[in-house]
């Protein structure tokens, strides 16, 4: 009798999403990224139409359970306002206002990385919400963008923050450079 691995199946995105179409039948998973995953507990950062939420959730057979969930709104976020302190042998709690919840420590990853991931993916959706009409009003999201990425990257050394922050910059040269020539008549 040989050994046999068993895969599991336990957190595919087909059943992740059939969880969140059943908690939240008027969202949309629009972006989903792992915190961490071990053996029937899993752990993620999801973004819906307009809100983020993190889960904790456990696979017992053929159901998952809520073990813990962080939900943001984006009507009551303000910038700044999600904090992840690393907990001595319990993890990452990651906080808005008066809720959270504790994710594993055993990720490798700094607890900025995921409070950066819920920042930005906030402001994302509210500068798509109220998206500037004038070019000067382009440039000032521009500029508050390169702001909040900047003091992103002063908290924690993201590669990825950098690469975004070199690409705004980039935007907001050219748009400066087209209202400067621009205003010629």
């Amino acid at each position: 009798m040989g050994w046999r691995v068993k895969r599991s199946v336990a957190f595919s995105p087909l059943r992740l999403d059939g969880w969140f179409r059943k908690e939240y039948p008027e969202q949309e998973v629009v972006s989903r990224i792992e915190w961490h995953v071990e053996g029937d507990m899993g752990q993620w950062f999801t973004r819906l139409n307009d809100r983020v939420v993190l889960v904790h959730l456990v696979s017992e057979g053929e159901r998952l359970v809520l073990k813990g969930r962080l939900e943001i709104p984006l009507d009551v976020w303000k910038p700044g306002s999600v904090q992840a302190t690393p907990k001595p042998r319990q993890g990452v709690c990651f906080r808005h206002r008066t809720s959270e919840v504790i994710f594993s420590g055993k990720v490798g990853r700094a607890p900025e990385y995921g409070k950066n991931l819920v920042e930005g993916w906030l402001a994302d959706m509210r500068s798509a919400r109220h998206q500037p009409r004038t070019p000067s009003q382009q440039n000032a999201a521009l500029r508050g963008s390169l702001n909040r990425i900047a003091k992103q990257m002063e908290t924690a050394s993201l590669h990825q923050a950098g690469i975004e922050a070199a690409e705004l910059t980039e935007t907001l040269d050219r748009i400066e450079n087209l209202l400067d020539g621009g205003h010629h008549e």
